[in-house]
């Protein structure tokens, strides 16, 4: 239906890649013709005997002006003088508490501490304003300048965190003495951390700041204490289900940015949180669960076709047959027998896998859709 004309072939070509959704099909089409119609037409190439003109004036051989070299370095070099402040920026954080961590009161080294951050903080904010024309134009900076930024906030978010964090451990515990049993410092330190990264996310969205949330929520839930005993880890385990289910959510609805990133977080997630079920005392509980999801995984890939739930479902069935072997024969096995068992549920699992992709082509008539890529 879209495949006629050049704004259909390039439709097409996108589909048929990969790069684009076949339900997006027709809006992209209006979008290619409609930029197509509004662009204007470039100038005609100057040929051979044009590109030396004899000037009437002075009756000698004149060339035209010749435009500026594509791809100059002034860009590039700014951009790596830029990561290279920022580094020093962060650097100084380390010097500064390996030379004087002793020495400054808890008080001022925080505050020394939530400053570079802050430095770190405006010169995402100016970044942002000098590339994308405003303060608020985050979601449409190029994908370079967005790097840019989310490193810079990246490395504010973990300043903020550690000054929170080491003030509390140091005024609330005091060592030998008296420590942290129940992590309250590393609690509060992750969760202003988190603030930081999330508010940073919804300013401009991008993989470095999403990856630096995975990371940020996976540490704040197994350092929270939750008590003592397998009840507690019990609980863990749940709520890293419900955030792996949430995680997954959240990207087919498309509230994450990148679609495909998201669905490999919420996927390793599941995976993360079936695993923490071998601290229970039955760990058949955690093999069920992990070939549950396993096979949870499948089904998902058969309906979207993205790539994270056929790779990690695929780690999964792995673990979950192999731990469950194991753990039936009482390890009378060996390292050799798991790892041989591990080997040919593997090779098993990815013929699976090859046979599953290569029927879902089949079923869609295409190759497996990537709805956004991943940065």
């Amino acid at each position: 239906m879209y495949q006629s004309g050049t704004s259909g072939r390039i439709v097409a070509a996108l589909v048929s890649e990969g790069i684009l959704d076949t339900a997006r099909a027709e809006a992209a089409l209006t979008v290619v013709e409609r930029s197509l119609a509004t662009t204007p037409v470039p100038a005609a190439t100057p040929t051979a005997a044009d590109a030396v003109k004899t000037s009437p004036a002075e009756g000698v051989l004149a060339a035209p002006p010749s435009a500026p070299p594509a791809g100059s370095g002034r860009p590039r070099l700014s951009e790596v003088a830029g990561y290279a402040g920022a580094a020093l920026v962060v650097a100084s954080i380390v010097l500064l508490g390996a030379q004087y961590w002793g020495e400054i009161e808890p008080l001022p080294r925080s505050i020394i501490i939530l400053a570079i951050a802050a430095v770190l903080l405006v010169g995402a904010a100016l970044t942002t304003r000098i590339a994308g024309g405003s303060w608020n134009s985050g979601r449409r900076l190029a994908l370079r300048p967005r790097y840019f930024v989310s490193t810079l906030t990246l490395a504010a978010a973990v300043g903020v965190g550690l000054a929170v964090g080491s003030y509390l451990f140091t005024t609330r515990y005091h060592p030998p003495e008296n420590y942290d049993m129940h992590n309250v410092s590393m609690t509060w330190g992750v969760s202003v951390a988190l603030v930081v990264l999330l508010v940073a996310y919804l300013v401009v969205p991008s993989i470095v700041v999403h990856l630096g949330l995975a990371i940020a929520v996976f540490n704040l839930i197994v350092t929270t204490w939750l008590g003592e005993g397998r009840g507690a880890e019990l609980w863990r385990s749940l709520a890293i289900l419900v955030v792996g289910a949430t995680w997954l959510v959240l990207a087919e609805l498309h509230r994450w940015r990148e679609v495909t990133l998201g669905r490999a977080v919420g996927s390793v997630y599941l995976l993360a949180g079936a695993q923490f079920l071998l601290s229970q005392e039955n760990p058949g509980w955690a093999h069920a669960m992990t070939f549950a999801i396993a096979l949870v995984l499948f089904g998902l890939y058969w309906w979207r076709g993205d790539w994270p739930f056929l790779a990690v479902g695929v780690v999964a069935l792995t673990v979950s047959v192999t731990e469950a072997l194991v753990e039936w024969t009482e390890g009378s096995l060996g390292a050799g027998g798991a790892v041989l068992i591990a080997g040919l549920t593997l090779l098993a699992s990815s013929g699976g896998a090859i046979l599953l992709r290569r029927r879902r082509e089949h079923h869609d008539g295409q190759p497996p859709l990537i709805s956004h890529p991943i940065g």
